[in-house]
């Protein structure tokens, strides 16, 4: 998320300050605190004004740089940018909460022995312990580290989404990747088209809206039908959209595993486990967000879809 070097850049700029300075305070070469001002810059981290021939450069106005300087005044004897480099705010960012290695290394995306690794030194400090069903957690006083490292990549899903349209709602974010909402098309790879109009694609053709939605990913290359369920529960999920998805699941072979585990990754498991109880019981058992049998089999027969 952020090397050492910037780390150390963000915690050492004070005010305004040029290039030269920050170099000299960093102990550093000039074209390395050049390169290392840029990426901040392009990370919407620091503010970049020209004066003259001369670049002034301060921190922004952002969240995570707040509680970064919280943790460094209130912890000034913690070498911050040492302990959180590499894959160790990767972590951190799942911490919100205690977890095993292997939940924390599922979610971090990195092996369980690099989640031993990184919070190995943090745990020394005492920042970080083990429980007795071995669970990590953050100690008291530090769990705005988790909130820390959730704002930076915040801050960082922020300046991707802005790189190609101006006005935007991200509705849900992970480490990696986030669900976006936007008047306006996005025709960058990375972002895969998902929402209503994605059931197209599964012939339910669903009445279009003017808002456009996306999955911002480096990794995922396709939208599965079981993906495509769940960000529908996260962009609506009432009642019309849970029919929706009732839809889709009884129209596709679905992989209950599959859906399960990208239902607990959205953080709708919840409804996604009504869905499947309601279809398993042919409505026996449901909730009052989900429509009588009758209703249902009436619109599946709309959409052609077998109840």
């Amino acid at each position: 998320m952020l090397t050492e070097g910037e780390f150390r850049a963000l915690i050492v700029l004070r005010g305004e300050m040029t290039v030269s300075e920050l170099a000299t305070n960093l102990d550093r070469s000039l074209s390395y605190t050049s390169e290392l001002v840029t990426r901040l810059g392009t990370a919407g981290l620091v503010k970049i004004r020209r004066q003259g021939k001369t670049k002034q450069i301060r921190l922004s106005d952002t969240k995570a740089l707040e509680l970064l300087g919280n943790l460094t005044q209130q912890y000034s004897h913690i070498d911050w940018p040492e302990l959180l480099s590499g894959s160790a705010l990767r972590v951190c960012y799942y911490l919100d909460t205690p977890r095993t290695a292997t939940d924390l290394a599922r979610r971090a995306d990195v092996h369980r022995s690099t989640v031993h690794r990184a919070l190995s030194p943090l745990q020394h400090r005492g920042i970080v312990y083990q429980t007795d069903d071995n669970t990590y957690a953050l100690n008291e006083g530090f769990e705005q580290l988790s909130v820390f490292a959730q704002e930076l990549a915040h801050q960082t899903h922020r300046q991707t989404v802005k790189a190609q349209i101006d006005t935007y709602t991200i509705l849900w974010e992970s480490l990696d990747e986030f669900l976006v909402q936007t008047d306006t098309e996005i025709v960058d790879e990375n972002f895969t088209p998902t929402g209503p109009d994605q059931f197209q694609r599964y012939d339910l053709p669903l009445l279009a809206r003017d808002r456009r939605y996306y999955l911002y990913s480096e990794t995922t290359e396709d939208l599965s039908p079981e993906t495509l369920c769940c960000h529908m529960l996260v962009i609506d999920s009432g009642a019309r959209t849970r029919s929706y998805c009732l839809l889709l699941l009884s129209h596709i072979d679905i992989d209950r595993d599959k859906l399960r585990a990208q239902a607990l990754k959205y953080d709708v498991d919840d409804v996604v486990d009504e869905l499947c109880t309601y279809l398993n019981t042919s409505g026996d058992q449901r909730t009052s967000r989900l429509p009588e049998w009758e209703d249902f089999q009436e619109l599946a027969e709309e959409y052609g879809v077998t109840a």
